[in-house]
């Protein structure tokens, strides 16, 4: 196949019948790439890595948002996907990585890191640390320049493993309703997680649902969800573009 660069890869889409939409990869000519991505794309090796561990994990944020709006496309211009476990699932999402085939084999890497104040989740004798409204407890899974060798991309000499990511977030129980969890994210002047709680009752049993052209596990009431993370304007939208499933 040709040869190609990071900055074809991320050119925006131009709707043209010979580019490709990937779940977190942008937009490309590569004819036959398609293909080869449908089985390692990403987010197929995250989520397949936390189903073999019996961990449960939903679609969250933009990418929940693209499943229920967007019809399963990928928001333009978003540069990530989001799923979100629960943070009883924590230690076990971050202790299993022997069964992460992509790990091993340097294709992906994995940081478990508070990313506001630069702190493991887990003390010196291994324990975790619940999250006390500090910071963002989540797991952040990267492509390395490996992966993107492995698919005959070239990516230079300068490389940011940050580029290409799934974001695992953390739900837990909501500090001020025992009925609700919030998300492990607290960012001051930017995000109260006090402010948002989620029901228990929209989560289980989960739905699948699809993104991209993968399955892929969803809340049972995405709609619920939306409608407190993002507002009404979320569910509206949606009813405009979509009347036939309202």
């Amino acid at each position: 196949m040709d040869e190609v660069s990071l900055e074809q890869l991320f050119k925006v889409e131009q709707r043209d019948p010979n580019v490709l939409s990937f779940d977190i990869w942008g937009s490309c000519r590569a004819q036959n790439l398609e293909e080869k991505l449908e089985e390692n794309r990403q987010l197929k090796l995250v989520t397949d890595y936390l189903s073999s561990i019996k961990v449960d994990y939903f679609i969250f944020g933009g990418t929940a948002l693209s499943v229920y709006r967007e019809g399963g496309k990928m928001i333009e211009h978003d540069s990530d996907t989001d799923v979100a476990i629960l943070e009883t699932d924590f230690t076990r999402a971050v202790k299993s990585l022997d069964f992460f085939p992509a790990i091993k084999e340097g294709h992906v890497v994995m940081s478990q890191q508070n990313s506001l104040y630069w702190h493991d989740w887990f003390d010196t004798d291994g324990k975790e640390i619940p999250f006390n409204g500090n910071g963002r407890k989540r797991l952040k899974f990267c492509a390395t320049k490996e992966l993107f060798a492995r698919f005959e991309i070239t990516t230079g000499a300068i490389f940011d493993e940050g580029l290409v990511n799934v974001d695992d977030f953390t739900l837990g129980q909501h500090p001020d309703d025992p009925n609700c969890f919030c998300v492990n994210w607290n960012i001051p002047g930017h995000y109260d997680y006090k402010k948002k709680a989620f029901p228990k009752s929209i989560f289980f049993p989960l739905k699948k649902y699809h993104f991209e052209g993968l399955e892929v596990s969803g809340m049972n009431e995405l709609n619920a969800y939306l409608e407190i993370e993002y507002g009404i304007w979320a569910v509206v939208q949606f009813m405009i573009m979509y009347p036939c499933f309202t």
